[in-house]
């Protein structure tokens, strides 16, 4: 017999199960049918990626902050009621007998202004607003960076792609190379070593795939994560030239500026300095004299009602007089605090000029390599060539043709390497340099206006 301890268990575990199959099935976005172009794959992790919505509803919530902040200039206004009923029992030896109940009801309408308050509100609504701003250009870099993150794994795809083409065709030159063996070995042109090294050269060939293979599906899944759909989707990307044109060095000086005029780090850490500035404000206004101006009117009455009315009108002055210190060290607090956001910004403003510096010396690199490997490659075929036709004239061995294709190998995936290098470095270029990496994707605002209920 299942006990009700098991049983709540088993309830518990099928609800459970229940629930997160039913989440799964809604989360879950069907895997595109059709080979994605770069442009896709970012608008894909734009609209799916957890961090670049994590990202939004933080920028949303800080803007939520800036009306609460406005909110403060703004009078309160209120009703309040009141009912009650009290009891008193007459001294003993009185004569009177019995309780003596009343019955007494109120209702008021208050209102508050803030009418002086020194600057206070305005610092308030000020922090708010760059801390608004801040926040924004936080979220506008996570999906630069989500952009470039996509643009690299897609790059990184279509390597491991042009590697596994590579190690298919070593295959093919590797099969070839034993038949060529074998049939010299056949008529005793040549010894068994040498059908014994294209079996081996073969089999290496083959691991070659196998491992090409292998990379081509964990890359792929990568991609698809950052993507936000599941690991094991199967994705597929657009073919792209081997052999596309290079891009030009950029010009230095006008990247650079672009960069400090467009990047979003430096936008939020700009921000972020005026928002310590606004709280600096703030607290030199938080101890100086305030006049709020407030008033009542209302109705009561005892057991018949109303009975009488009542209103009331004044005006309040505050003016701290000793707090203890507490408004000189907080005044001390924030702007040690704003003096730290500016030296912040400095620091981000250098890190920002040297990631724009090393990635266009790794672009320079990438572009001068490519140069280099395609002139390996070349080199590399001929040799190949030259071993091929001196084996089947008797005048080389199977170990120079093994080696012709090691080489060989070596060199495509060389030039494979740069290419990519230069496309992952100018990814980088552009990114460090604050260029648009969403050309025509919608990319949802932070500012977007919500209401009570909206999700």
């Amino acid at each position: 017999m299942i006990s009700t301890k098991h049983s709540a268990q088993m309830i518990l575990g099928l609800t459970v199960g229940l629930f997160l199959s039913v989440f799964v099935c809604r989360a879950a976005t069907p895997a595109p049918d059709h080979p994605l172009s770069l442009k896709e794959c970012v608008r894909f992790a734009i609209e799916q990626n957890p961090s670049a919505a994590s990202a939004l509803h933080s920028g949303r919530a800080a803007m939520a902050r800036v009306g609460i902040s406005r909110s403060a200039l703004w009078p309160t206004l209120g009703i309040t009621g009141a009912l009650s009923e009290s009891y008193s029992r007459p001294p003993s030896g009185s004569g009177s007998g019995g309780n003596n109940g009343l019955t007494s009801s109120s209702a008021t309408f208050s209102g508050q202004y803030m009418l002086w308050d020194s600057g206070l509100r305005k610092a308030g609504l000020g922090g708010a607003q760059a801390s608004y701003e801040a926040t924004d250009a936080g979220y506008a870099t996570t999906v630069q960076d989500l952009a470039v993150s996509v643009d690299t794994n897609y790059f990184f795809l279509q390597g491991a792609e042009w590697i596994l083409q590579i190690a298919q065709e070593t295959l093919k030159q590797a099969d070839f190379h034993l038949d060529m063996a074998k049939a010299r070995n056949d008529v005793g042109l040549s010894p068994r070593s040498d059908m014994l090294k294209a079996m081996t050269a073969q089999a290496d060939a083959k691991l070659q795939v196998i491992h090409a293979e292998s990379t081509v599906t964990s890359t792929r899944s990568n991609l698809a994560v950052l993507m936000g759909f599941s690991a094991d989707t199967q994705i597929q990307i657009e073919d792209a030239e081997r052999e596309a044109r290079l891009p030009e060095l950029p010009d230095w000086a006008s990247g650079w500026q672009r960069a400090q005029a467009t990047l979003p780090e430096l936008r939020a850490a700009t921000q972020m300095a005026e928002a310590y500035r606004f709280a600096y404000l703030g607290a030199k206004a938080l101890f100086k004299p305030s006049v709020t101006v407030n008033g009542s009117a209302g109705v009561s009455g005892s057991d018949e009602w109303p009975d009488r009315d009542q209103w009331r009108i004044g005006l309040n002055l505050n003016i701290p007089i000793f707090t203890g210190y507490e408004n000189k060290y907080q005044i001390i607090q924030s702007r040690e605090a704003w003096e730290s956001s500016k030296a912040d910004l400095q620091n981000a403003l250098l890190n920002a000029e040297r990631a724009a510096y090393e990635a266009r010396i790794s672009l320079a690199e990438a572009l001068q390599s490519v140069s280099a490997a395609e002139a390996f490659v070349a080199s590399a075929q001929e040799n190949m060539d030259v071993a091929e036709g001196q084996y089947k004239n008797g005048l080389g061995s199977m170990l120079d043709i093994v080696d012709a294709t090691t080489s060989l190998e070596s060199a495509k995936l060389r030039l494979i390497s740069a290419r990519l290098s230069v496309a992952t470095t100018r990814a980088a270029w552009e990114r460090a340099t604050g260029e648009n990496l969403l050309e025509d994707i919608v990319v949802p605002s932070t500012s977007t206006q919500l209401t009570v209920g909206d999700k």
